[in-house]
């Protein structure tokens, strides 16, 4: 699979376009899968040099080809601006072009939002530079074409090196609930389909909330950490880690998930408007790889998953796990980790995150589980039947809604 990438030149302004960045404790009970791993390959390198004057600036390659456009006028000044990292995920930073130009001027100055950094100021006796801009500077005049960057090595979800500079997202555009939209729900078994055991993942009840305009899809995958459930499951080494912070090894960071690689399919994957909810931290906290992820590479991968989603235009929303059964006499308490990290996350990435450890204890309080349970709403204290399913996943929607998300526009 390759993302394309465009690099437009017009009006002597450089646009650098988007590739994407890369990059968890809680108890066990999930019931094992497997996912068939597909090898994602991707663009080729990418470099640009600002035209502009007698010639342009320097064009340094960082990620996957981020693009560093300088200014500065004639003379023998240096002028060349450092490479952005941005590109393709997972990609390394590439050197930076060293343009020559201004008398005596260094090269650009501030970088623009997700873009290359603007050439600024003139060189002494030489010609104006350019501005800076979010997209990467106007060219300024004067100066000799400096020297290209390297582009970035390989990097996910596309592989190989990648063209282009990173910029903005894609735009979602507004919540229009008249278009019809996909619903991605990504996470483990305790929101995958129901079996024929009576097991029923909460995300397996959600359509029911949603109007004719959504259409849940659900890659929920059973006995998935985030870090399995991206890179696939056997493609994350059961070996004993060797880490320094005890992290599982991918073997293969070209190759992903049968539900990742689905949802990257230019026609039948994630489409500009549609909504992703992430939710893990059920196996994560497990000791032995593959499924152990500590908490700062659970902050990570989240990262990712928003760079992914958001690179198709779509909208991220992330979701801490739900707690299991575990009494403290007749009142249910939290059991579940990764909530903090999350939300952290979800800072971070300024993701909608919705807290559904606290609001599922919240639930399962209401309904007086505790201490006996309940043989129409648990599985098995972790996992739902259908009626515990539509319950929790009425939670979610009622959360939507009160929080503001705007998937929440295409509720019933």
């Amino acid at each position: 699979m390759k993302f394309t990438t465009i690099l437009t030149l017009r009006n002597r302004c450089l646009c650098s376009a988007l590739l994407l960045a890369t990059g968890v404790v809680g108890v066990a009970g999930c019931d094992s899968g497997t996912s068939t791993p597909v090898t994602s390959t991707g663009g080729s390198s990418g470099i640009i040099a600002a035209s502009g004057g007698s010639s342009g600036g320097a064009a340094g390659a960082a990620a996957g080809g981020s693009i560093s456009a300088t200014g500065g006028a004639t003379g023998s000044g240096t002028g060349g601006a450092p490479a952005v990292t941005g590109g393709s995920i997972g990609g390394a930073p590439g050197t930076g072009g060293a343009g020559k130009g201004g008398t005596s001027g260094n090269g650009g100055a501030s970088n623009g939002t997700g873009g290359g950094s603007g050439g600024a100021s003139s060189g002494t006796g030489g010609g104006s530079g350019g501005t800076s801009s979010s997209l990467g500077g106007t060219s300024a005049s004067g100066g000799t074409t400096g020297t290209p960057g390297k582009g970035g090595s390989s990097g996910a979800p596309d592989g190989g090196t990648g063209t282009g500079g990173a910029g903005p997202f894609p735009d979602a555009g507004a919540v229009d609930p008249s278009k019809k939209i996909t619903v991605w729900m990504v996470g483990d078994s305790t929101m995958q389909n129901c079996s024929g055991t009576g097991q029923c993942g909460w995300a397996a009840e959600f359509q029911q909330y949603f109007g004719p305009n959504a259409t849940i899809s659900n890659q929920a995958r059973g006995g998935r950490s985030i870090q399995t459930w991206i890179w696939g499951d056997p493609n994350v080494s059961k070996d004993t880690p060797t880490t320094a912070g005890g992290e599982c090894t991918v073997i293969d960071k070209t190759t992903y998930s049968d539900n990742l690689t689905t949802m990257l399919d230019p026609t039948k994957g994630m489409q500009p408007g549609d909504w992703v909810y992430v939710a893990f931290g059920i196996n994560d906290g497990t000791a032995t790889c593959n499924r152990h992820v500590g908490s700062a590479l659970f902050q990570s991968d989240l990262d990712f998953m928003a760079t992914t989603i958001r690179s198709k235009g779509a909208n991220p929303i992330f979701g801490t796990s739900t707690s299991g059964q575990s009494c403290s006499g007749s009142t249910n308490v939290v059991n579940r980790g990764f909530g903090p990290e999350t939300k952290a996350a979800g800072t971070a990435d300024n993701v909608p995150v919705v807290d559904l450890t606290t609001l599922s204890v919240a639930l399962y309080n209401s309904l007086k589980l505790c201490p006996s349970g309940s043989t129409t709403f648990w599985f098995d204290g972790t996992h739902f039947k259908t009626d515990g399913a539509t319950q929790v996943a009425g939670v979610v929607a009622k959360a939507l809604k009160d929080q503001g998300i705007g998937l929440a526009a295409y509720l019933k």
